[in-house]
């Protein structure tokens, strides 16, 4: 479910919070794909097409500088991965970790999903997602660069994502301009 970007008073705070949620840790959580999109600029997305189904996903796409690390991640295909039928069941959680530390992760999945990002082994955000039925979004810009991220079901069923988009990282205070170009134009539309 998509809201109007368009409105005003009560409605346009209400909205705000619902799409983005800046955190006490230096990170912006996003409930919107658009938003998150424009906020990052460049990104790597991983559609898990090409393989038949079952297919254990781990080093796969190395060359994008990402591993999966359970080893029992596999591909699924479902009505509820809306962008292209084709998805990733995690079994469990889905582990992963990069080869070069990012900014920015966003991922496209049904149901409900929790994200926990990592640097150096040491949890540094966690982030809640979703709602039922199919086609929700979640999406994080974090000023510490982190190198591994969990997902999980906060149900305690096994995580499932339609597409992962990740960060091709750029010097945090970039990331951070963006932000603040995104909540500038938001402050000026809320104010006219």
């Amino acid at each position: 479910m998509r809201v109007r970007k368009k409105t005003t008073g009560f409605l346009a705070t209400s909205v705000v919070a619902w799409t983005v949620n800046v955190t006490q840790a230096g990170i912006v959580e996003f409930f919107d794909y658009e938003e998150w999109q424009a906020a990052v600029g460049r990104f790597e997305t991983i559609p898990f097409t090409g393989f038949p189904q079952g297919t254990f996903i781990t080093d796969q796409y190395a060359d994008l500088g990402i591993l999966f690390t359970d080893g029992n991640d596999s591909i699924a295909f479902a009505g509820s991965f809306i962008n292209d039928g084709v998805g990733l069941d995690g079994n469990g959680n889905i582990s992963m970790s990069f080869d070069t530390p990012q900014a920015w992760i966003g991922v496209d999945f049904p149901g409900f999903l929790s994200i926990e990002l990592f640097s150096a082994g040491k949890l540094i955000h966690t982030a809640e997602f979703g709602s039922a039925g199919v086609g929700n979004f979640g999406g994080l810009i974090s000023s510490k660069l982190f190198d591994a991220a969990v997902l999980i079901d906060p149900l305690g069923r096994d995580a499932e994502i339609d597409d992962l988009h990740f960060g091709i990282p750029a010097p945090p205070t970039l990331a951070l301009v963006a932000l603040a170009s995104l909540f500038s134009a938001r402050s000026r539309r809320r104010s006219s």
